[in-house]
């Protein structure tokens, strides 16, 4: 049977990553993207060269619609497909501390980094009822930074949930999370940023891209795996 995996914003950054490195172990690849259609047919395009025999769909989405995420697998372009995989990885990542924090700009960051991710867990079960889901969380979980409040309550919510549903769901789904250090720089920070950030870290090293795959790789193919959230930054989360 053909291995279908949902990847939320996957026309860019580490979302294209992961669909390549899918894509190469035999997975059949729908595609989100929000705006950037150009990224994604062109993603789909290079894909489906690459590995003809496979299909890699896109699947036009607003995260911070409610309805459209509740309507996003009845609109999948594959006809009969079992998804057996669900990857959270779409984030907005906008700065504001706590005292900064309007209505309207906690239902953007908890619309997009938390909301449209449990719904698509949600529709995940009820539609497929098997498989493995893993969520992109934050290195930053497990500590109180203000500088992204409503970013991080959002991705706080993400973790609990991950583990909520680990446990809610077993044996029939798999829930994992991700916690990633500094792989990229944030949007509108350049390098320098970046090298800041990992100057910071026990182990001084820019996370890879290959790092994070290879971690989504581990947690779809390891069965005895649920409810972990594996930090790969660095040993950021340590300090």
């Amino acid at each position: 049977m053909e291995k279908y995996v949902l990847v939320t914003g996957a026309a860019k950054r580490i979302g294209s990553v992961i669909s390549q490195q899918l894509a190469a172990e035999g997975w059949s690849v729908l595609i989100h993207y929000n705006s950037s259609d150009k990224d994604a047919l062109k993603l789909a395009a290079q894909l489906k060269e690459a590995y003809p025999r496979q299909e890699f769909p896109t699947m036009q989405c607003d995260l911070s619609s409610t309805k459209e995420v509740l309507n996003l697998f009845q609109n999948t372009p594959v006809k009969n497909m079992k998804l057996r995989a669900l990857i959270n990885n779409a984030s907005i990542f906008t700065p504001g501390s706590i005292t900064d924090i309007t209505p309207d700009f906690l239902a953007e960051q908890m619309g997009v980094n938390f909301e449209a991710p449990l719904f698509l867990m949600q529709t995940f079960k009820k539609h497929f009822g098997q498989g493995s889901i893993i969520n992109m969380l934050d290195t930053n979980v497990i500590k109180n930074i203000e500088t992204h409040a409503a970013y991080l309550l959002a991705k706080k919510s993400l973790d609990a949930i991950t583990k909520m549903a680990a446990l809610a769901w077993a044996p029939a789904i798999r829930v994992n999370g991700i916690a990633p250090g500094p792989v990229l720089p944030p949007p509108n920070q350049d390098q320098k940023h970046l090298e800041k950030v990992i100057a910071n870290t026990p182990l001084k090293r820019q996370v890879g891209t290959d790092d994070i795959v290879q971690t989504v790789s581990f947690l779809l193919n390891n069965p005895s795996i649920t409810g972990q959230i594996i930090f790969c930054d660095s040993g950021a989360h340590l300090k």
